[in-house]
Formats: C-alpha cells, sequence, structure tokens
C-alpha cells in the first residue's frame, strides 16, 4: 500500500477542509502531525493573500499577497524567503522523527516557488512517516510528477466524498501501529 495520500480537487472544492479534519483525527489517536498549512488572508471579504503556517508549530509568515512584489503566481506576489523560512520546519520534523504523520496543505504553485519547499516536499514523501497533501487539479510540471509517483493515492474530493474523505485518510495507513 502507498505511504503517501494525495487529496485533490479544484480550487475551493474542500482539500484544506479535509486536511484539517483529518489532522484532528489524527491527533485524536495521540498521533504527532506536523507539516505546513496555506490559510487565506482576507480583508473585507476579499481573499488578497496566504500565510505559511507550521502544522504542529508557531511559526508562520505571510507567504503571498496582492501587494507584494516577487514572482507572481495570479494576482499575488510571492515571498520566496518566507516559504523558505517555513520550509525549515518541515525539514526539522522529518530529520529529527517529531512527526508521526506530515501533512502538507497544499503543493501549489505558490509554494513551489521555493526550491527549499520542493526539496522538504520531496523528502516527506521519501520518509517512513506517511505524508498527506493537498494538490490541486492538473497535472503539468511537478505537480504531474508527485501525483505519478509509485508510493502515493489519490483521493478526490468530490460532493460525495467530502465528508467521508477525513475518516478515510484517518483510518488508512495513518493509523498508530
Amino acid at each position: 500500500m502507498p505511504n503517501n495520500a494525495l487529496v485533490t480537487g479544484p480550487p475551493r472544492s474542500g482539500k484544506t477542509t479535509a486536511l484539517e479534519r483529518t489532522t484532528d483525527r489524527l491527533r485524536d489517536r495521540g498521533l504527532r502531525v506536523r507539516g505546513l498549512a496555506a490559510p487565506e488572508i482576507r480583508e473585507e471579504g476579499d481573499r488578497v493573500g496566504f500565510e505559511i503556517v507550521a502544522i504542529g508549530g508557531d511559526a508562520r509568515a505571510v507567504m503571498a499577497h496582492v501587494e507584494y512584489d516577487g514572482p507572481q503566481v495570479g494576482k499575488y506576489g510571492v515571498d520566496v524567503a518566507a516559504i523558505d523560512r517555513l520550509a525549515g520546519t518541515l525539514e526539522s520534523a522529518i530529520e529529527s522523527g517529531d512527526a508521526d504523520c506530515v501533512v502538507i496543505d497544499e503543493i501549489a504553485p505558490m509554494q513551489l516557488e521555493s526550491d527549499r519547499f520542493r526539496t522538504a516536499t520531496e523528502r516527506a514523501l521519501d520518509a517512513s512517516v506517511p505524508t498527506v497533501a493537498a494538490v490541486a487539479d492538473g497535472t503539468a510540471g511537478p505537480l504531474g510528477e508527485v501525483k505519478s509517483r509509485p508510493d502515493v493515492e489519490t483521493f478526490a474530493v468530490e460532493p460525495g466524498t467530502r465528508d467521508e474523505l477525513p475518516r478515510r485518510l484517518a483510518e488508512r495507513a495513518f493509523e498508530p501501529s
């Protein structure tokens, strides 16, 4: 059975919610969950950027914002140095053995602007602990490479699977032994 799970779907399909609920289930089982999340930044109801946040830690930074210069992904300027700093927390969790499961929300074009994030993600997928990550639909470039790994099983977030998916992911290879 593949060691890693990818949750796929179009934007706003529920990938982040599925990973948050999976993380809660894993923690309820006493597992140490580490990784990275990318919550939206909203101002007056409009999305203006994204943070990058260490799951299981306190580190956080603004990863992308409509007012930032730097590499552009859509309307957002990306702060690659911020992604690099937080990718270091992912590396540390893997190297220290401080994780029973790694969660990455998400492997997407903004995060992939950082070579350190790419390397940390590859190391997480190669590690002996399971990794569950969100990946937007589309198979071009590095995203296609991640999805085609033989150690990855893909789970689509769809209206019929959305509510059941966190339980399936938590019960799958992520149960404590």
